[in-house]
């Protein structure tokens, strides 16, 4: 048994489709759009960062990644005190066992410290 589309069923198929998803991608994106807060998380359970938060203050949120050495970390330490400032430093994979005495010197220093 064969089935013959002509080109305009096709035409037509691809049409219908191509609609759908865009009302489905507008009406999702309508939903999400200028909410004060977005949080999200996964299906594990675990919260995922806020990135948008409305607010009429200047203030940014700062993080760095420790994931290659640790030989710069005093001066960041110096300049970030110097300026008042506290940033998240997120400590990827085993930085963490490989450099005690940074976390050390980051925890002493009051900045927050996350494990990603």
């Amino acid at each position: 048994m064969f089935l013959v589309f002509s080109k305009e069923k096709i035409f037509t198929y691809l049409i219908s489709v191509l609609t759908v998803t865009l009302l489905f991608v507008g009406v999702a994106n309508y939903q999400t759009k200028d909410q004060d807060i977005i949080e999200a998380s996964s299906n594990t359970g675990k919260l995922l960062p806020i990135y948008k938060v409305k607010t009429e203050q200047k203030k940014v949120a700062l993080t760095m990644n420790c994931a290659w050495n640790a030989d710069d970390i005093d001066k960041i330490l110096e300049v970030l005190k110097e300026n008042n400032v506290k940033i998240t430093f997120f400590m990827v994979g085993d930085w963490i066992d490989k450099y005690p005495k940074a976390v050390k010197k980051i925890n002493d220093a009051g900045q927050e410290i996350r494990k990603s």
